[in-house]
């Protein structure tokens, strides 16, 4: 009797994935940011934008590494959980202070019918100059991406104690000031590819309070950071890519692109 309802769960879950993949940002998203005692943290994750999309059951099919760290001590444990579980992150016992929820996917791909979705895509993306690199490369225009998502989340048990870390993913936003205490100051992001700074790179905000909604757009220095003044009782989703040449290999089913992208979210709350 069970086997059935799992089929139909993973059924929707691929139908998500394939839906959205275009453009669109994969997150994660806490039923609550900041917990207390013996609550057990649950947390969704999405594909979408704008803090609205397709939910996306647990499966380890689909993703690679599931971490959690300690914002104090640097304690790293693996998230477990099930087929078709939802929400997909279930922890019943945080680290106190701040951890850092990690997961990293295993590569996907997408396949573009006509250049005007990729030249809008690239574009939205800091890389206007993809299109005419796809030209000159005489590259088709029926062809495949790939591409592999990393996603942090930043949430509390029991106090704001701690930071951000480096959990060494591919492309990484850093938040290297705790962004939950002395909120009147600008903290410091930085992005990282392959352990080193992105610079003049373009890194994404998301913020929003209630039903307001603000998406800004940034240029990293010269050492790969951007400084930014978070707000009180706002929810952020800070978003980056990488796009560089795909292997045009077989087993990577000739994808002429491959992109990267990360994402961090957190919320900042009243105190």
């Amino acid at each position: 009797m069970l086997k059935y309802p799992v089929k139909l769960i993973f059924f929707y879950f691929i139908i998500s994935i394939n839906q959205n993949s275009i453009a669109h940002e994969f997150w994660i998203e806490p039923e609550e940011f900041h917990i207390k005692n013996n609550e057990v943290f649950k947390a969704n994750l999405f594909v979408g934008e704008n803090f609205q999309g397709s939910l996306i059951s647990f499966s380890n099919k689909y993703l690679k590494k599931a971490f959690y760290y300690s914002g104090i001590n640097k304690i790293k444990k693996r998230i477990n959980g099930r087929l078709g579980d939802i929400p997909a992150i279930n922890i019943r016992e945080l680290e106190n202070g701040i951890n850092i929820i990690q997961i990293e996917t295993e590569m996907n791909y997408v396949n573009y019918k006509n250049l005007l979705k990729f030249e809008l895509f690239t574009r939205k993306k800091g890389y206007p100059e993809a299109i005419l690199q796809h030209k000159e490369n005489n590259y088709p225009v029926n062809f495949n991406e790939s591409y592999i998502r990393y996603a942090k989340s930043l949430v509390t048990k029991n106090g704001f104690e701690g930071s951000d870390i480096d959990t060494d993913l591919e492309i990484e936003i850093i938040v290297l000031d705790n962004p939950f205490v002395n909120t009147d100051k600008n903290k410091r992001i930085l992005i990282e590819y392959q352990n080193n700074p992105l610079i003049f790179h373009q890194v994404s905000i998301t913020s929003i309070i209630k039903d307001q909604l603000k998406i800004e757009f940034f240029r990293t220095n010269q050492k790969g950071i951007i400084n930014y003044k978070f707000k009180k009782n706002h929810k952020y989703l800070i978003d980056s890519i990488v796009l560089i040449k795909g292997s045009n290999k077989k087993k990577d089913q000739y994808a002429k692109w491959h992109s990267l992208w990360a994402s961090s979210t957190f919320f900042i709350p009243k105190q």
